[in-house]
């Protein structure tokens, strides 16, 4: 009965989104729209963590099954990969570099202005 009401739960949060993005007229996907309302729930305290374990904990034991197609999908374009792996590669280093560094310098004034 637990598992149940965890995944009723975790649905009408999806269902309450859709309803919202349509209302909105919001471009975003309306599992981020969810997920984004499943914070604000838990936050405030109103859904209490408890409650959707029981669904979530069997989610997340089988999580790295729904990478599979991604990784399918990764060698399908392998040939469009090897024609741009310098942009790849290049966007996968510097912008993360980028944002470290751009972070530790604001980091470090902020540090000494305390």
């Amino acid at each position: 009965m637990k598992f149940c009401t965890a995944i009723t739960l975790l649905l009408l949060c999806l269902f309450s989104a859709k309803l919202l993005n349509v209302w909105l007229q919001l471009s975003i996907p309306a599992p981020l729209t969810g997920m984004a309302l499943m914070f604000l729930l838990l936050s405030s305290k109103l859904l209490k963590p408890q409650w959707l374990a029981p669904a979530c904990e069997p989610i997340l034991k089988y999580m790295a099954l729904f990478f599979i197609p991604a990784g399918v999908g990764v060698v399908q374009y392998t040939s469009l990969l090897s024609t741009h792996w310098p942009l790849l590669v290049s966007v996968l280093i510097l912008v993360p570099l980028t944002g470290l560094c751009v972070v530790g310098i604001i980091a470090k004034k902020v540090a000494f202005h305390d």
